[in-house]
């Protein structure tokens, strides 16, 4: 099956829980509920003869701009850091029909280890883009990372073109989902690669029109044995009811269907074990627990206004460093200057204050979003000279 205009006007009334009845509804929804279908959907019109009035000629001429703006990006990093791996992003655009645009806010990619991170993101600095945040956590037993940078659009009302360089594939759901810190060879091919991301995106949110095209597309471009690679897969890392819930929606909007998921009742059985382990970790441990447990709702929940009132008391009495040892996640503030002799990431701890030295700048850590002046300060250089006990490599995985 084609993609047509009408295949996807049904895509996005499946998402939305109501098909448009017309031009100016579907324009209406797209805006409102899948602005990420929107340019898809534009171009579909305009392929299929339809004029577009100049508001949606301007949004879909400035979606195809920023794509080959990060096409041009994309080429560099290729040539200059081989190692990484991308996401997402322009490996499933050039699967769209011809004529068809699929919209994208960042370039996502995994870095083979942390030194290509880190020449990734120098080669990216010297060319005018600003580490806007960097995210830490413990897995493995060591400190990953994803560093998320930002550079202005040339029209200040377009949003920023992003990229983000993490050395994991994935956290997980900081739950009985764990980590995927690399991928097996069978399972790096793109098709494979890249609609396993698409899966853990559905810990962070609903599944969008956009991601259900680019499933069918996907998946419909392996080969047999990259679709049983795939389904072997799904239920090794506990993605089937995920993938399920994928499979139904993508056979509801009429695309086709997609294979049917593995067998998974073992495979629940193991996700459910893992986090009753977490559970006897909370009861040894309750603060961490509960900061664990706080933060998780935060990422990828709705808290209520109690639990946002809990975790804004519970932040502040776990130090960032046990946190990270403890499972939390830490966000990483830049702060003006560069550390001398950091050629790696080095965890750093001070009574309360943590940081991140790195070879391209200091990270404040702050397990939410609790920062004060004074740490800024003190950690820039505009306080009290800095005197860090590091925090070892023993202790950090301890």
């Amino acid at each position: 099956m084609g993609l047509t205009a009408e295949n996807l006007v049904r895509v996005l009334g499946v998402c939305c829980g109501e098909e448009p009845s017309g031009l100016a509804e579907a324009v209406m929804l797209l805006r409102r509920a899948q602005p990420s279908f929107a340019a898809t959907l534009y171009s579909a019109w305009q392929a299929e003869g339809r004029d577009l009035n100049p508001g949606l000629r301007h949004d879909l001429e400035a979606a195809r701009a920023r794509i080959g703006y990060y096409r041009a990006v994309a080429r560099e990093l290729a040539a200059a850091v081989p190692g990484l791996a991308t996401i997402k992003g322009l490996e499933v655009a050039d699967l769209y029909p011809a004529g068809l645009t699929r919209a994208m806010n960042d370039l996502d990619y995994v870095a083979s280890d942390e030194r290509d991170l880190w020449a990734a993101v120098a080669i990216l600095a010297a060319d005018g883009w600003d580490a806007e945040t960097a995210t830490f956590s413990q897995a493995g037993g060591a400190l990953q990372m994803m560093v998320s940078l930002r550079r202005p659009h040339a029209d200040p009302y377009q949003m920023p073109y992003g990229i983000e360089i993490a050395t994991y594939y994935t956290l997980g759901d900081l739950s009985g989902v764990p980590p995927v810190l690399s991928l097996s060879a069978a399972w790096r091919a793109p098709a494979i690669r890249n609609a396993l991301m698409l899966l853990y995106e559905r810990f962070e949110q609903p599944y969008r029109a956009r991601d259900l095209v680019d499933a069918f597309l996907l998946l419909g471009a392996a080969s047999d044995g990259e679709l049983d690679a795939f389904r072997q897969a799904v239920g090794t890392l506990r993605l089937r009811s995920q993938y399920a819930e994928l499979a139904r929606l993508v056979g509801r909007s009429g695309l086709g269907q997609l294979p049917g998921p593995p067998p998974g009742a073992w495979a629940r059985g193991l996700t459910r074990a893992r986090r009753i382990a977490r559970g006897a970790g909370f009861l040894r441990r309750p603060l961490i627990g509960t900061a664990r447990h706080l933060q998780r709702r935060r990422i990828y929940g709705r808290p209520g206004g109690l639990e946002r009132l809990a975790w804004t008391v519970t932040q502040r009495l776990v130090p960032v460093a046990a946190g990270l040892r403890g499972g939390l996640v830490g966000f990483g503030l830049p702060l003006d200057g560069r550390p001398a002799g950091a050629d790696a990431a080095v965890l750093g701890a001070r009574g309360r204050l943590a940081w991140v030295d790195t070879p391209v700048a200091r990270f404040l850590l702050t397990a939410g979003d609790d920062v004060s002046q004074a740490a800024v300060d003190e950690l820039s250089g505009a306080g009290p000279a800095l005197s860090p006990v590091i925090a070892a490599p023993a202790e950090l995985a301890g």
